[in-house]
């Protein structure tokens, strides 16, 4: 399991490979929904009353091995994944997915950003390094939660106005999120889809399902020279802050004696 430092490494990594983006994969997109394809039993089974229902609860489960198999919270911490990237030409989005033909989406800054949630950095993978398609995985939790406990001990915390992957400007009720990687976000409270329902903070509509997800997850191509850890991958790295001093994205900064190997 990967320790803190080494997480520290892996998010340099993902930071310098959005530095390495050229045309419309180096800027951002506004990020209005976050959404969550799964099939429609799935979502029927959950928006069922009674006993064999969930009346509602869209409850977390375990966390499987998807991407890296060093990522600390693999089989060690519950929730549920959501989807930020949105198409370039329409803004929405995709129009199909692996995961299901429904597909339930929710206003992203409710639901990241108004309460006093935190993140942190858990992942950085991809599948094919001969195609775009690089995923940086951020955990929201609640403080004082035991998931949050777990958190502040094995992941690299990061701040929810000024990091390089989603934030949302002090001011802004419109997030927005890096075009140069897909952002998924492992939420790690049930949520309550009636009631955001009820207050027209979600909705649920139809894709297209192309593919299949594979039941324990994927593993990330080890291959990849963008997002995998190397043995010399250490502390020559220079300042990587996410502090919450400025309303504008940060400026990344590293070694250029170790920038070679990581693009």
């Amino acid at each position: 399991m990967y320790s803190k430092e080494d997480l520290e490494n892996l998010k340099l990594k993902a930071i310098l490979y959005l530095h390495s983006q050229r045309g419309q994969y180096s800027g951002y997109q506004e990020c209005s929904v976050i959404y969550r394809n799964k099939s429609s039993s799935y979502f029927n089974n959950i928006m069922r009353s009674g006993r064999r229902g969930g009346n509602g609860i869209m409850a977390t489960y375990i966390k499987d091995n998807n991407g890296d198999p060093q990522c600390p919270i693999n089989n060690n911490l519950d929730g549920l994944f959501f989807s930020c990237n949105t198409d370039f030409d329409t803004g929405m989005p995709p129009e199909h997915s692996p995961f299901g033909e429904k597909r339930l989406c929710i206003d992203a800054y409710e639901m990241l950003f108004l309460d006093d949630h935190r993140m942190y950095f858990s992942d950085f993978y991809c599948f094919n390094s001969n195609k775009r398609g690089h995923y940086v995985n951020i955990v929201v939790t609640t403080p004082g939660s035991e998931a949050d406990d777990f958190c502040k001990q094995h992941l690299v915390a990061i701040s929810r106005k000024k990091n390089p992957f989603i934030y949302c400007r002090r001011g802004s009720k419109t997030p927005r999120v890096s075009c140069g990687v897909r952002v998924e976000i492992f939420f790690t409270d049930d949520v309550n889809i009636k009631e955001l329902l009820r207050e027209e903070l979600a909705s649920f509509e139809d894709c297209e399902c192309t593919g299949y997800s594979k039941p324990n997850g994927l593993p990330k191509n080890l291959n990849c020279p963008h997002c995998n850890l190397e043995e010399s991958d250490d502390s020559d790295t220079e300042s990587c802050s996410d502090s919450d001093d400025s309303n504008s994205v940060p400026s990344y900064q590293y070694s250029p004696q170790n920038s070679w190997s990581w693009r």
